[in-house]
C-alpha cells in the first residue's frame, strides 16, 4: 500500500476514536446519564464545554510535544490515550471522573487532527491531496454513523453497553492506527522543532483561519438542534429524527469523498466555494421550507461537512508547503475551538431568548455563506505552490 494511503487511513482511525467516538458518541447518552443521576443536565453541557476547552488546549500544546517527541509516537500515544479515555468513561463516578476523561480525549483529538492531517496532506500525490484529506475525515462521519445506528440499540440496554461498544470500536481504530503510524518518517520533525511562534501568515492563511471559524460556528445550529428541529418544530417522530442523524452519518462518509474527488477535478479554490455554498443552503433552506425532501437534503449535506475541513487542510498545505502548514493548521484548530466555543453561547442564548429555530439556522447560514465569499478572494495558487502538494 502507498504510504499516503496508509497515513489517510491512520488519519481516518484516529478522527475516529478522537472525535467520531469521543465527541459524538457522547451525545446521545446524555439523557441517559441525565436519567440514571450519574450526571446532572448543568453537569452534562459543562462536560461538553470541557471537550471544546480541551481542542483548543491540545492545539496550543501540540508544538510544544514535537519539540520532544516524533510525530508519528506522538499520533501512537494519542490513539492509546483515547482509547483509554472511553474505557475509564464506562465507570459511573460522575462529573469529575467523566470531566476528566471528557476535557482529556478533547486534548488528544486537537492532536490527532493537526499531525495526522500533517502526514496526509505532506506524502499525498498532488492531485491526490484533497481525496486523501477526505479519506482522514472520514473518519468522523463513520462516528456520527456509529453515534445514530448502533449506539442506540447499545443504550438500550444501559449506558455501560454504550461505552463499552465505543470502547470496543475504539480498540479496532487504534489497532489501524499503531499499523498506520508504525515506522513512519518524521514530519521535518527539526525543522518543525525551530518553528517560531509568530510565524510571518500570507493573506491567503489569515483567509482560511477566518474560513474555519466561520465554518465552525454554521455547524452549531445542526450540531445542538438539528433532530430537536425536525421533532418538536415540524412535527416529525422521533424515529424520523433518528433517520436523518443516520443520513447525517451517511453523508459523513459518501459526500466527504464526494467533496474530495470533485477537489482533485476542478482545483481547490473553486471546490472550497461550491463546499461552502452548499452548506450555506444546507441550513438555511430547510427552515424556509421544511419539506421531507428538503430536510434530507439538508442532513446530508450537513454530514458530508469534514469534506470541506479536508479540502481547507489541502489549500492549506498549498498556502504555506512543508511544515509552515503544520503551524497554519494549528491556528485553525484553535479558530475553530474558540469560535464554537464562543459561538455555541450565542447562539443557544439567542434560542433561548427567541425560541426561533430560524434565526439560529439562518445565521448559521449566513456564516457558511461568507465563508464562501471568503474563499472566492483567494489567490490562484502559483505552479511552485501547487507542486508542494
Amino acid at each position: 500500500m502507498e504510504p499516503w494511503l496508509k497515513y489517510a487511513f491512520g488519519a481516518q482511525a484516529g478522527l475516529l476514536i478522537g472525535m467520531g467516538l469521543g465527541r459524538f458518541s457522547y451525545t446521545p447518552m446524555v439523557p441517559v446519564l441525565i436519567e440514571l443521576n450519574i450526571l446532572t443536565e448543568p453537569e452534562a453541557g459543562y462536560i461538553g464545554a470541557l471537550n471544546l476547552g480541551g481542542y483548543v488546549i491540545g492545539a496550543i500544546v501540540t508544538p510544544r510535544l514535537s519539540r520532544r517527541f516524533h510525530e508519528a509516537w506522538l499520533l501512537r500515544a494519542s490513539l492509546l490515550t483515547s482509547l483509554v479515555c472511553l474505557i475509564a468513561s464506562v465507570f459511573p463516578f460522575g462529573f469529575l471522573w467523566l470531566g476528566f476523561w471528557r476535557l482529556t480525549i478533547g486534548i488528544i483529538v486537537s492532536v490527532i487532527m493537526i499531525l495526522s492531517i500533517a502526514y496526509v496532506t505532506k506524502f499525498a500525490p498532488k492531485k491526490r491531496v484533497a481525496l486523501a484529506t477526505s479519506i482522514g475525515t472520514m473518519g468522523v462521519g463513520i462516528g456520527i454513523f456509529f453515534s445514530s445506528v448502533i449506539l442506540p440499540t447499545l443504550l438500550a440496554h444501559g449506558v455501560f453497553w454504550g461505552w463499552v461498544g465505543s470502547a470496543i470500536i475504539g480498540a479496532i481504530a487504534t489497532s489501524i492506527g499503531f499499523w498506520a503510524w508504525y515506522n513512519a518518517p518524521a514530519l521535518e520533525v527539526k525543522t518543525i522543532q525551530n518553528i517560531k511562534k509568530n510565524i510571518n501568515l500570507s493573506a491567503d492563511g489569515k483567509k482560511l483561519i477566518a474560513v474555519q471559524a466561520l465554518f465552525s460556528i454554521g455547524l452549531i445550529p445542526h450540531s445542538i438542534y438539528w433532530v430537536d428541529y425536525i421533532v418538536r418544530s415540524q412535527g416529525f417522530s422521533i424515529e424520523q429524527g433518528a433517520f436523518q442523524w443516520m443520513l447525517v452519518g451517511v453523508g459523513g462518509i459518501l459526500g466527504t469523498i464526494m467533496w474530495g474527488r470533485l477537489a482533485d477535478k476542478i482545483g481547490l479554490n473553486v471546490s472550497l466555494i461550491i463546499v461552502f455554498a452548499a452548506l450555506a443552503s444546507s441550513a438555511i433552506l430547510p427552515v424556509s421550507d421544511p419539506s421531507w425532501g428538503m430536510i434530507v437534503f439538508s442532513s446530508f449535506i450537513f454530514g458530508s461537512q469534514p469534506g470541506s475541513a479536508a479540502i481547507v487542510a489541502a489549500r492549506a498545505q498549498q498556502t504555506m508547503g512543508g511544515t509552515s502548514m503544520v503551524s497554519l493548521w494549528r491556528y485553525m484548530v484553535i479558530s475553530v475551538g474558540i469560535a464554537q466555543i464562543f459561538g455555541g453561547a450565542f447562539l443557544v442564548e439567542l434560542f433561548n431568548r427567541t425560541n426561533s429555530y430560524f434565526i439560529v439556522f439562518f445565521i448559521g447560514g449566513m456564516s457558511m455563506a461568507l465563508a464562501s465569499l471568503i474563499c472566492a478572494t483567494l489567490t490562484r495558487p502559483s505552479i511552485s505552490a501547487q507542486n508542494r502538494c
